[in-house]
């Protein structure tokens, strides 16, 4: 229907059309492919801890120990460390 005081149809939508999922998933994907959003070392190193633990029947018995997930676990605090240790530099 047609406004009589322009050409503008008044039942024509002027809001953008809702996101039904598709157009943020189509940046998130563009984000991802340009090399954006990877995980921090500091998130790698953990989630290669959590990875391990998950899977390793040693690590998921209480009664027992995982010498790779001892490590693991140290490569995290080390890299962990480093990544505190960056950010006191730079507060300084």
């Amino acid at each position: 229907m047609a406004d009589e005081r322009s050409d503008v149809d008044v039942d024509e939508r002027r809001d953008p059309n809702p996101d039904d999922g598709t157009v943020r998933a189509a940046a998130a994907a563009a984000v991802l492919a340009a090399g954006v959003g990877q995980l921090t070392p500091v998130q790698q190193a953990y989630s290669a801890y959590t990875r391990h633990s998950l899977r390793c029947d040693d690590c998921r018995d209480i009664d027992r120990s995982c010498g790779v997930a001892e490590e693991l676990w140290r490569n995290y605090r080390t890299v962990s460390g480093h990544a505190c240790d960056q950010i006191g530099d730079s507060t300084r």
